[in-house]
């Protein structure tokens, strides 16, 4: 293969997908360190990336933006890559991999669109996790994959500003201080609103430690119902950009979050995270391990991985208790230096 100066990388969209294509931009910009990497995504996701040591280039997609998108075409064709990597596989993304022109375009074998790759990954029916998927995709240039951790990079500035907007709210950073997040995309995900109301009375009673409940748009009605049965004065939340989310995160010593984009958020910035899974599949989904501080709670039971987005049962979300969230919270916090 003819020596590589530019590979584009696209996975159009959400948070906890891009965030689990880094290892991909790790080894890519370990095997190939003089090659300048462009990233494709949608805003307001591709902010992830900022600062990211592997990334050269960002590439945003706003769909509103005419004239952007007349750019980034402009771009694709232009800029004469060498490799284009689709991580995403929809038509969209697709097409724009095509529009690259690279010599080598990797993607997935999906009907009609494979032909706009000329190299295929075939799916071969096992499990794997999210991040071992993604870096399959890297198979066809034929060097050597290391598994690495999903990150992203805070800079100095963002995390001094979380520093001082936490100490303006009234938290003790020399205390412990515990995220939860009772929102999800999909209703089937998400844990019982009492529940996590009475996980946050049993945390709160807890000698030097404190509770930061963070939500999603449209979660405002969800809290409320929650901090309405919390029996501890409760900081009201608030809304964060992706990026000061992620240095408000950094900050915690545990954070609880249902399997949504928050979940592998928190793991990015090296905050150890207890996981609920319900309908998902964490094998798949929650690629963390426990020697950094993770865990993950789930039951696996006769309707499990049904990927249901509504569900009026909510068995395998139900089989979760208070207690067994407590317990995974407090092994975390045992097994971990809780004091940064």
């Amino acid at each position: 293969m003819k020596k590589i100066k530019n590979i584009l990388v696209s996975r159009l969209r959400f948070m906890g997908d891009i965030i689990l294509t880094t290892p991909v931009l790790y080894n890519l910009k370990s095997l190939f360190p003089e090659a300048e990497i462009t990233y494709l995504a949608e805003e307001p996701y591709i902010n992830l990336l900022q600062n990211h040591p592997a990334v050269y280039r960002l590439l945003p997609i706003n769909k509103k933006n005419r004239l952007q998108q007349f750019k980034l075409i402009f771009n694709l064709i232009f800029k004469k890559y060498d490799v284009a990597i689709d991580l995403f596989g929809n038509p969209r993304s697709a097409i724009l991999t095509w529009l690259s022109g690279a010599r080598v375009r990797i993607g997935g074998n999906f009907r009609g669109r494979k032909y706009l790759y000329n190299r295929r990954i075939e799916d071969d029916g096992r499990v794997k996790s999210a991040v071992q998927f993604h870096l399959n995709y890297l198979a066809p240039l034929n060097i050597p994959v290391y598994p690495v951790d999903p990150y992203i990079i805070l800079s100095t500035e963002e995390k001094e500003w979380a520093k001082k907007y936490l100490d303006y709210k009234g938290y003790d950073l020399y205390n412990k201080l515990i995220g939860i997040h009772p929102g999800a995309s999909w209703p089937a995900k998400k844990w019982l609103p009492e529940r996590f109301a009475e996980l946050a009375n049993r945390l709160a009673k807890q000698k030097h430690t404190q509770i930061l409940f963070t939500m999603g748009p449209g979660e405002e009605k969800l809290l409320r119902s929650i901090i309405d049965l919390c029996k501890f004065d409760v900081i009201e939340p608030e809304f964060f950009s992706f990026r000061q989310l992620a240095a408000i995160l950094h900050n915690l010593n545990v954070y609880i979050s249902n399997d949504c984009g928050p979940l592998h958020l928190a793991p990015a910035v090296d905050t150890p995270t207890v996981g609920l899974f319900g309908p998902g599949e964490p094998d798949i989904w929650f690629p963390y391990s426990p020697s950094r501080g993770h865990r993950l709670v789930y039951h696996n039971i006769d309707c499990s991985r049904c990927h249901k987005d509504l569900c009026e049962k909510m068995d395998c979300m139900k089989a979760i208790t208070v207690d067994d969230v407590y317990d995974a919270v407090m092994d975390t916090i045992n097994s971990k230096d809780i004091f940064r």
